[in-house]
């Protein structure tokens, strides 16, 4: 007989929890990188000083951006909310505040 436990287990493909990475760093940060290293190459022009510049933001960037992925592989979606917060939240809501938004309840069974 089956145990209703394992009757209902459910085996998930590793992808599907594994966060994306582009070289082992994060994906949106790479491609901050990648983007900000063709500019400077072509807006600036291929020279000795731009193209060591871009080989140094490259390597040592990309690195980084490793190093930080290794320690939490979503960093910058958990700063990017950490920045949106307020710093002090009162503990009850002012009289000059605006009224919540309720938004409709819509239950059809047809």
């Amino acid at each position: 007989m089956i145990s209703p436990a394992a009757a209902r287990a459910t085996h998930l493909h590793a992808s599907l929890t594994r966060p994306i990475l582009l070289g082992g760093a994060e994906r949106e940060p790479v491609i901050v990188e990648a983007t900000s290293i063709v500019a400077l190459t072509f807006a600036v022009g291929l020279h000795l000083p731009t193209a060591i510049i871009a080989l140094l933001l490259g390597t040592v960037g990309h690195s980084l951006l490793r190093r930080a992925a290794k320690e939490d592989p979503q960093m910058m979606r958990v700063y990017t909310r950490h920045v949106r917060y307020k710093t002090y939240y009162p503990a009850q809501a002012s009289l000059t505040a605006p009224d919540p938004v309720v938004l409709p309840f819509a239950f059809d069974i047809r």
